[in-house]
C-alpha cells in the first residue's frame, strides 16, 4: 500500500517579533561579547601606532579640532540666533539693522573659540609620557558631550508643531507668493504682442 505524501500546511504561524530591551539583549549579547576582544585588540594597536607617531597625529588632531570647532560653534551660534529670533523678535540683537555687527562679532567669537580648542589639543598632546592625563581626557569627554547636549537643548527650545509640518519653512525666496514661482508668460497672456516686421 503506497503512502501518500503529506502536504505541508499552507498557514504557517510565525512567531511574533519581540521588541524592547530584553529582546535586543537576547539577540545581541553573544555577538557583542564575541566582538569585544577583537575590537580591544584593534584599539590597542591603533593607540600604540598613534603614540609612536604622536608628532604627526598631534598636528592632524589639532587641525581637525579647529575645523570641527568652527562647524560646531557656527551651528550652535546659528541655532541660538534662531531661538532668540523666535522667542524675542523685538530684541536689538536680532533686529535687521544690527545683522552685520552680530555676524562679524559672532564669527570672531567662533574663530577664537575654535583656535583655543585646537591650541589646547596641541598642547595637551605635547608629550606622550604625560598621557593619559586627566585634563585631556576630561576635555575630550566634554567636547563629545557638547554637541549632544546642544542638540537636546535646541530640540526642547523649538515650540511644539515646528519642524514637523506645523509651520512653513522660511527660505531664501521669501518674497515670492505662496503659490510658488510664477509661470513664464505665453503669447496668450501677453496683451500687447510685439509687432512683426
Amino acid at each position: 500500500m503506497p503512502f501518500r505524501r503529506r502536504r505541508p500546511s499552507e498557514s504557517v504561524t510565525a512567531e511574533p517579533e519581540r521588541r524592547g530591551v530584553g529582546a535586543f539583549l537576547k539577540r545581541w549579547t553573544i555577538p557583542l561579547i564575541g566582538a569585544l576582544t577583537p575590537t580591544a585588540l584593534i584599539v590597542v594597536n591603533i593607540a600604540v601606532f598613534i603614540v609612536k607617531n604622536l608628532n604627526e597625529f598631534r598636528w592632524t588632531i589639532s587641525i581637525l579640532a579647529f575645523v570641527s570647532g568652527l562647524m560646531l560653534n557656527s551651528w550652535a551660534g546659528l541655532n541660538i540666533y534662531r531661538m532668540l529670533q523666535q522667542r524675542r523678535p523685538d530684541h536689538a540683537v536680532v533686529s535687521e539693522r544690527n545683522q552685520e555687527i552680530v555676524l562679524v562679532l559672532g564669527m570672531a567669537v567662533i574663530i577664537i573659540a575654535a583656535f583655543l580648542t585646537a591650541l589646547f589639543c596641541y598642547l595637551g598632546l605635547s608629550e606622550y609620557s604625560q598621557l593619559p592625563n586627566g585634563l585631556t581626557f576630561f576635555t575630550g569627554v566634554l567636547s563629545a558631550a557638547v554637541p549632544i547636549l546642544l542638540r537636546a537643548a535646541f530640540q526642547r527650545g523649538v515650540p511644539r508643531g515646528r519642524g514637523r509640518g506645523g509651520s512653513t519653512v522660511s527660505t531664501v525666496a521669501g518674497g515670492l507668493p505662496p503659490s510658488g514661482t510664477p509661470s513664464p508668460p505665453t503669447s496668450s497672456t501677453i496683451r500687447n504682442p510685439i509687432p512683426r516686421r
